[in-house]
């Protein structure tokens, strides 16, 4: 048990603040007193983590267990379903701390469910092999026109072009005009323009805290920058995690950090806040509908969201 403990954790060190009770203290109190036997007091401050956290799956993995240990039998069911449903390698057979439940129909079927998620389900097959291990591979698109893949590293800081014949070549220099760690890649061939977005790692080469995320923009036939748009200054720092565009050209992009959907004003040249909402946790992919009514949004921790453009809201 304790190794579990240990590999949550780091999970949740970045939240550390200056304030007494933050997430890293109810999640510190309530190993303690897993490894005391203490488990009321397990059960009351794991609970107090999911309250800040509560779609944490490591969280709701320890909450399910540590309901069960006090005799909220019900309570374990449901929690441990919902971190199976977004993490079915948890461990679930063979282990004392869920006795309580194991013989009952709900944990069997929690069971069945969480092998029918771990079944693997393939229906896909290599495109090709990029040989450069180090490159940290993230954003992806396709030039139908060239039958081109471009690929985002994050390492080395690039786009790397990929041909029919699994060629790979550099479509970009490393680091150019101060670029980043890529993610979202688009091409719009009709405008024979490529845009990628960008973001400082710590991965990535010659990292810099003081970079700025940026977004750019590429003659496609040619690899010739033609524009870098920065991220606007704010309190908080962002990420850039990925960009989309609508049938009009117009670039959409995420950032993970605070929540906030950028456009590219097209007069301005500068990117301005579109769209926010406290209900996100950590936004990363775009994509349009096919009538573009709905930008469909991914979120790392809570999954699909579908913002109504015209009305900018989330529909229920």
């Amino acid at each position: 048990m304790k190794f579990r403990f240990v590999v949550c954790f780091s999970l949740f060190t970045f939240y550390a603040s200056g304030q007494e009770k933050n997430l890293t203290y109810y999640y510190n109190q309530a190993s303690e007193a897993y490894r005391a036997k203490a488990y009321p007091k397990f059960y009351e401050m794991i609970k107090e983590a999911n309250l800040l956290h509560p779609y944490h799956q490591g969280i709701l993995y320890q909450l399910g267990m540590a309901a069960a240990l006090t005799g909220h039998k019900v309570e374990a069911i449901e929690t441990l379903k919902k971190a199976i449903l977004i993490d079915a390698s948890f461990k679930l057979e063979g282990l004392a701390d869920f006795n309580s439940i194991k013989d009952t129909p709900e944990f069997r079927s929690l069971l069945e469910l969480q092998r029918e998620w771990q079944r693997p389900i393939i229906h896909s097959d290599t495109a090709f092999v990029l040989h450069d291990r180090s490159l940290h591979t993230e954003g992806i698109d396709y030039d139908a026109a060239s039958k081109t893949f471009y690929v985002g590293s994050i390492h080395k800081r690039k786009i790397v072009k990929v041909t029919a014949l699994g060629v790979a070549t550099d479509f970009c220099p490393e680091g150019i005009d101060g670029m980043t760690s890529i993610f979202g890649i688009k091409v719009d061939a009709k405008k024979n323009l490529l845009w990628a977005c960008s973001s400082p790692m710590q991965e990535m080469k010659d990292y810099d805290s003081t970079a700025r995320s940026a977004v750019f923009k590429f003659e496609l036939s040619s690899g010739k920058l033609l524009e870098k748009i920065q991220r606007p200054k704010m309190e908080k720092d962002g990420v850039f995690g990925d960009l989309v565009l609508n049938k009009k050209g117009d670039v959409f992009v995420s950032d993970s950090q605070t929540n906030t959907i950028f456009i590219i004003n097209e007069k301005t040249r500068h990117l301005e806040p579109f769209f926010t909402s406290p209900d996100f946790w950590n936004i990363q992919g775009l994509s349009f509908s096919d009538n573009e009514k709905f930008l469909f949004l991914s979120d790392y921790v809570k999954g699909i969201y579908r913002l109504e453009l015209k009305t900018k809201t989330l529909p229920k």
